[in-house]
């Protein structure tokens, strides 16, 4: 900036030093508001870092509104849907003699029957002519229907998007109810997330969809019950952090695709019977497994030696089906595990048997966690004492000598004070030193009028009394029998919030 003109600088005496001038900062904010227009919104709040001038300049760089929302009420005719739709979105978007105006970001949220496919088209071109960077796309109900939906077919009238959508600055994309087709060959330079919900796509689509996103960092699919195989391994995604599969129902193979940056990956759903986690080593953090296990037998997966082995895992959510496999493979096997810096361990446990106690103390036993600060034991609802249905099945396994040095929170949420659930309660009093607080929540109770009420006041007050006399290795360890803050939920307590 020096070269455009000097200022001087007084730095002792009479001698002066000359010194940067910051013109661009000096100009009027219309001007400085044009080049803000000219840049996507990441980069426009960046501008804030330049000078004090430039802050929050940013929220003016277009008149308001910068965010298109359209929501159509249930009811009423398509007609009048349409008609509304369309005059609010020039409304907002101030289409007229003054030319089209730059958006942020488009949401259209509709009932199935509402729009017809040329009605969403004209939404969809809307939202590139705008360069939106965020879109947002909700079929509730109808032919849009999401998580009631009937296996993988495409229901009479459901609605079509097309990718890529066309907006040149498109990086967030959201979806939820309609069908979704994508051309070979696409290139989406801009795109970095992408949320589909009750979307009908094929395995191919996906393919295509996620090789044109060369910057995709986080996938999200939800209730998308026509994939099959979700693989990547031909693609390369080198920039995905974070990937979540969570009830699409006819998903049993999946590869998570050798991502150097994959840090998340959280899968809930049919039993994954392949290589599920081989390009994943050295990355991943926090990992989440939950299936409701094969119907007959146990296939082939690479599950119980690769989980181990994830030298960097902080978060692991497993259920008790993904817990037996880790844990009888570990036992029999030689091998040395790396979960050396696992801070929180979430137990997701269908049963409470003998053998699924069993489970708990062969993993911590072959899998030590020295670091491990936090575990959450979610127990089942049924009523029933397992231990004394199946105790002469299965043999009791002996409790590890150590390795929960570091826990200072314990959760367990069903408690109903079964054999087996004390044992663990135990357990974790004598063996962990650091332990503050143990939460033992009891089961919520479903009422006829629709309300919920812990069952906390229900535990008797014998077995009250005998939690509060166990043996505790720690003396500040604290035991509460009613729900605690928000603080202490699981971290992956939020992979079934919807959005």
């Amino acid at each position: 900036m020096a070269g455009h003109g000097e200022k001087r600088r007084r730095t002792g005496g009479a001698h002066e030093e000359p010194v940067e001038e910051d013109r661009i900062s000096d100009l009027p904010d219309v001007l400085r508001l044009q080049i803000l227009s000219l840049l996507p919104l990441k980069s426009a709040i960046r501008t804030g870092a330049l000078s004090s001038r430039w802050r929050r300049l940013w929220a003016y760089r277009w008149p308001e509104p910068s965010s298109v929302s359209i929501r159509l009420p249930p009811g009423g005719g398509a007609a009048g849907a349409v008609a509304v739709a369309a005059a609010r979105a020039e409304a907002l978007a101030g289409i007229d003699r003054r030319g089209r105006r730059r958006v942020d970001g488009f949401s259209l949220a509709f009932h199935g029957g509402q729009l017809t496919q040329a009605d969403l088209n004209r939404c969809v071109h809307y939202t590139a002519a705008c360069e939106a960077e965020d879109l947002h796309l909700r079929v509730d109900g109808g032919a849009g229907a999401g998580r009631g939906s009937r296996g993988g077919t495409r229901r009479p009238g459901m609605l079509t998007v097309q990718f890529p959508v066309g907006s040149p600055l498109l990086a967030r994309l959201s979806m939820r109810g309609l069908n979704l087709t994508a051309v070979n060959n696409a290139m989406v330079a801009t795109l970095e997330v992408i949320h589909l919900h009750s979307v009908f796509l094929t395995d191919a689509a996906l393919r295509r969809m996620v090789a044109a996103c060369p910057r995709l960092r986080e996938l999200d699919l939800r209730y998308c019950r026509r994939l099959r195989r979700v693989d990547f391994s031909n693609v390369g995604v080198p920039n995905l952090r974070s990937f979540t599969v969570v009830d699409c129902s006819r998903t049993t193979e999946l590869r998570v695709p050798v991502a150097p940056r994959l840090r998340s990956f959280r899968f809930s759903g049919a039993f994954l019977s392949s290589n599920i986690l081989s390009g994943a080593k050295g990355s991943l953090e926090h990992l989440y497994l939950c299936s409701g296990g094969p119907e007959t037998g146990l296939p082939t997966t690479n599950l119980p030696y690769a989980v181990p082995r994830l030298s960097n895992l902080t978060v692991l959510t497993l259920c008790s089906i993904a817990l037996q496999y880790v844990s009888s493979f570990t036992a029999k096997a030689v091998m040395e595990s790396n979960l050396h810096g696992l801070r929180e361990l979430h137990l997701l446990m269908f049963g409470m048997a003998n053998s699924n106690l069993a489970d708990i103390y062969s993993f911590l036993k072959t899998c030590p966690c020295p670091q491990l600060e936090r575990l959450f034991v979610q127990l089942p609802t049924n009523t029933g004492d397992a231990f004394t249905e199946n105790f002469l099945k299965v043999a009791e396994e002996d409790p590890p000598k150590g390795g929960l040095e570091n826990l200072c929170l314990a959760k367990m949420t069903n408690f109903k004070g079964h054999r087996n659930e004390m044992q663990l309660v135990g357990f974790l009093l004598r063996k962990s030193s650091s332990l503050n607080k143990l939460f033992l929540i009891a089961p919520k109770e479903d009422h006829s009028q629709g309300l919920h009420k812990i069952q906390s006041d229900m535990l008797p007050d014998l077995l009250k009394k005998e939690i509060l006399h166990l043996e505790r290795a720690s003396a500040n360890a604290q035991i509460f029998f009613s729900e605690p803050d928000a603080q202490t939920q699981p971290l992956h307590s939020e992979v079934f919030v919807r959005f």
